[in-house]
């Protein structure tokens, strides 16, 4: 039962690494991916309508730690 419960954890997080990796954006949750809320212009995506997802600012964290971590 915890076997089969890790390898399914694992094939999610692998499928969603592989989907940040090939669809980087994803919609705005603010405005709905239109660029523009009821206020007007959309300071969350700054009037794209798409911002990074979750698991892309993360693998860009480590990156950026990764890469100031060895100079």
């Amino acid at each position: 039962m915890t076997l089969s419960l890790a390898a399914t954890a694992l094939s999610w997080l692998i499928a969603y690494a592989l989907v940040c990796w090939a669809h980087p954006f994803g919609r705005c949750w603010w405005c709905k991916a239109d660029g523009r809320n009821a206020a007007g212009y959309c300071n969350a995506c700054n009037g794209s309508g798409r911002r990074k997802r979750l698991g892309r600012r993360l693998y860009e964290a480590i990156r950026r730690e990764y890469r100031d971590g060895t100079k």
